[in-house]
This record gives structure tokens, sequence and C-alpha cells, in this order.
């Protein structure tokens, strides 16, 4: 197969290899791990006793902490309108092939609510910065 085929396949929303569907599917809760691991690295290196001041980069950890959450955020977003755009698409060629129609339909929408629950989740973990002082230690 050749790279033109292949392009054209990822990008049909009822072929297998669609990658909006798989993106969107997969992608939120892969992009919502890698949040969670790189939001606690960054807070053990930020808040760690070797450090000095609260700065990575010359930069204070929070800004590195907004650049994660939004970075995040940005990805899950795509995943959904990735996964809305797909589903338009899907809704039109309804009558075609009922098996592929049916897997690809499922998809985009569990596309959708996973990059609605994985975005609110990641908003949720950043509240803690809005609630909590950064590096306090418990009494």
């Amino acid at each position: 197969m050749k790279a033109p085929e292949r392009a054209r396949e990822s990008a049909d929303p009822l072929s297998p290899k669609s990658f909006a569907l798989w993106y969107s599917t997969l992608g939120p809760p892969l992009i919502w791990g890698a949040y969670l691991l790189l939001g606690d690295g960054l807070y053990e290196l930020g808040c760690s006793s070797g450090f000095r001041t609260r700065e990575i980069y010359g930069l204070p950890f929070t800004f590195w902490y907004w650049v994660l959450v939004l970075g995040a955020l940005a990805a899950v977003i795509v995943g959904g309108v990735l996964a809305y755009g797909a589903w338009r698409r899907i809704r039109r060629a309804e009558g075609e092939n009922p098996t592929k129609w049916g897997r690809a339909h499922t998809m985009a929408v569990a596309g959708m609510a996973s990059s609605f629950l994985y975005g609110l989740l990641i908003l949720y973990g950043a509240l803690p910065v809005f609630l909590l002082h950064p590096c306090s230690t418990s009494p």
C-alpha cells in the first residue's frame, strides 16, 4: 500500500484505521495518565529541598504546571473535535455498510465522551493550585 492510499484510509472515518477515531478514543486517557505522572514529577522537582528557589529554568514551577495543564487540555480537546468531525461525516454515510457504520459511530461517540470526561478530570486536577499553597507541608 502506498503512502497516499494509507493517508486516505486513515482520514476515512469508516475505516478501521481511522486516525481521528483511534486518537479521540485512546488519546484522552493516555494524555491524562501522562498529565498525572508529569504533574507529580514537576511538583517533586519544584518542591524538593535541593532547590533554593521554586523555579525551573528561571520560571516559577507553577508556570510549568499551567503549561502542562493547558497542553494536556488542548490535546484532549483536539481529540474531541476530531471525534465530532468524524461523527458528523459518519452520520451522512449511514446506509453504506452497517457493520462499518456501527463500529465507527460507536468509536466517535466514545471519543467525544472520552474527551469530555478526561478534560473534566484535567480541570479538576488543576483546582489544588487555586485552593492550596504549592509546596506547603501538613501541620
